[in-house]
């Protein structure tokens, strides 16, 4: 139940902060991110955060999914899905581990 009131109480502060000016911060949480993709129904406020938390080096398949239901842009919808794919044939590895894996060879 808290956990609840804590999201909701982190939305509302994202809202009064200004949602596109939050997702713009450059240290704003992958949680944050995530927040703001459930609970917006607002399609530019949605593809900045789903763009923004494409930037992340490792995001769970949860997450990828949750970017491909929230976006329509389909550059964004792309990267998610060629991700996911790569996740799900690379489980232990994961995007960054694969990432520095391709850097190091």
């Amino acid at each position: 139940m808290s956990s609840i009131l804590d999201d909701q109480l982190r939305l509302m502060a994202l809202k009064q902060y200004g949602l596109i000016k939050a997702i713009e911060t450059p240290d704003i949480s992958r949680e944050d991110l995530i927040l703001i993709l459930k609970n917006t129904e607002n399609k530019d406020i949605k593809q900045l955060a789903a763009e923004k938390l494409l930037k992340e080096p490792d995001l769970y398949e949860v997450n990828l999914e949750l970017i491909l239901k929230s976006t329509e842009n389909e550059t964004t919808k792309q990267l998610a899905t060629e991700r996911l794919q790569y996740l799900k044939l690379h489980p232990r590895l994961g995007w960054g581990g694969a990432m520095a894996r391709i850097n190091h060879s």
